[in-house]
């Protein structure tokens, strides 16, 4: 009888240690299920906020004008098409034309642009249509004239001597004292002849044109 009793006892002390192993690795592995799954949550923050401190976007905009006066231009054995090889835009305040950049970036904010460009085009010379290809090299300047950042672009523009859409695209190039990898795209219009409508007249105008620069910059 007290044999009996004992073994009883005996089953039911290890039918408590085999549920009470079990209960503790269902617990184990739930937390180590729990903490796998927070790991996961950390590093997809972490490289989420890695990527967002690392490139940065912005938005520039800057009127530019042409010095017109000093621009070469080459016919190219057609009377429609031409190819500019020398024109320089500038943004340096002249009367109500050019002005500083205005930027959420702080290395173009309040800067000036200085920009050469090589322009390959037709122009019709009875409706002023123009379209082409146009090469830019786009130089940030500080107050003193020296360059900050120089961007490389190139695109098309379209539409006539009245006001013609420019889209290019652009990449950042070396510079001396700024290391800066950045790319965007340069849009605007831009305008070689006015229309006084009060006379009803073309008019004849500074060229200039208001240019926005959207890009990322690291």
């Amino acid at each position: 009888m007290g044999s009996k009793k004992s073994n009883r006892l005996l089953l039911g002390t290890m039918i408590l240690v085999i549920l009470a192993g079990s209960v503790g690795c269902e617990l184990s592995d739930a937390a180590l299920q729990s903490s796998e799954g927070a790991g996961r949550s950390v590093s997809s923050q972490l490289t989420t906020t890695s990527k967002s401190t690392s490139q940065k976007t912005f938005t520039a905009t800057v009127n530019l004008y042409q010095d017109y006066l000093n621009v070469v231009t080459l016919d190219m054995g057609n009377s429609n098409h031409h190819k500019t090889i020398e024109e320089t835009l500038y943004s340096y305040q002249y009367g109500p034309y050019g002005g500083p950049v205005v930027s959420d970036w702080d290395l173009l904010n309040g800067k000036n642009v200085v920009m050469t460009n090589v322009t390959n085009y037709n122009l019709d010379p009875e409706t002023g249509e123009i379209s082409g290809s146009n090469h830019s090299v786009i130089n940030i300047v500080d107050e003193n004239g020296e360059v900050l950042l120089c961007l490389d672009a190139n695109g098309n523009l379209k539409g006539d001597l009245f006001g013609a859409e420019i889209n290019m695209n652009w990449v950042s190039q070396k510079s001396k004292d700024v290391d800066v990898k950045a790319n965007g795209k340069v849009t605007g219009t831009f305008a070689w002849m006015g229309f006084d409508y009060e006379n009803m007249e073309t008019i004849q105008i500074l060229p200039n044109g208001t240019f926005t620069l959207t890009g990322t910059y690291k």
